[in-house]
């Protein structure tokens, strides 16, 4: 349960709520870099639970002890749980904010808790950004029936890659982008999804992967 309520309608913030397949409910966002930050969370096969305004903490700015609420909370694939903030980086420009967030993450790290910083450099990076939003409607709407187990290896035998347009003549458009958005077939998305892009089964380190 988040520690404090996110979506008020005072203030001038844009606020809203991100609809979660895996969290199975409404994630509150306050800002739409946040939005952007949950879709990376939602579709990263390594990200198993997350939550907005996880809890409460301590750090001391210097001169006084001040509450810190991060942004975000997510368990990984590793079974780590990482704490996240998101900023603009034109925030982070900012000499005192820069300076806050410093202290905050060197406090939470000496304590043990891993915590990252995100802004839209990492969050919106292309292409993998408009990667995920074309695969978040196939994710949010997948088609049926799927390709069982054992006719995906079919589809690999003897090989550990195939193009991506040898896909889609395959399986098709819907099945194809449904596959790849549940990580049932991996393919870079830091990279332009073009006929050639190599599609895989995941193994290894590919079932925990996360976009950010």
């Amino acid at each position: 349960m988040r520690v404090r309520r996110v979506v008020t309608r005072r203030g001038r913030h844009i606020r809203g709520y991100f609809p979660s397949k895996k969290m199975k409910r409404m994630v509150a966002w306050e800002s739409l870099l946040e939005r952007d930050a949950l879709l990376l969370l939602e579709l990263s096969p390594g990200v198993v639970a997350y939550q907005e305004q996880p809890e409460e903490l301590a750090y001391w700015d210097g001169e006084a002890m001040r509450a810190y609420i991060p942004d975000l909370w997510a368990s990984l694939h590793d079974e780590r749980a990482l704490l996240i903030e998101i900023k603009p980086s034109s925030e982070l420009s900012r000499s005192q904010v820069k300076a806050k967030y410093r202290q905050i993450a060197e406090q939470l790290l000496a304590q043990g808790l891993d915590y990252r910083l995100l802004t839209d450099k990492e969050i919106q990076q292309e292409p993998q950004f408009s990667n995920l939003k074309q695969l978040q409607y196939h994710y949010n709407h997948p088609t049926s029936p799927l390709p069982t187990r054992s006719q995906l290896a079919a589809a690999f035998y003897l090989t550990e890659s195939i193009p991506l347009a040898q896909c889609l003549e395959r399986f098709g458009s819907d099945v194809t982008y449904t596959l790849i958005a549940q990580a049932r077939l991996y393919v870079d998305l830091t990279q332009p999804l073009a006929p050639a892009s190599l599609v895989q089964l995941p193994s290894g380190e590919r079932h925990a992967t996360i976009y950010f």
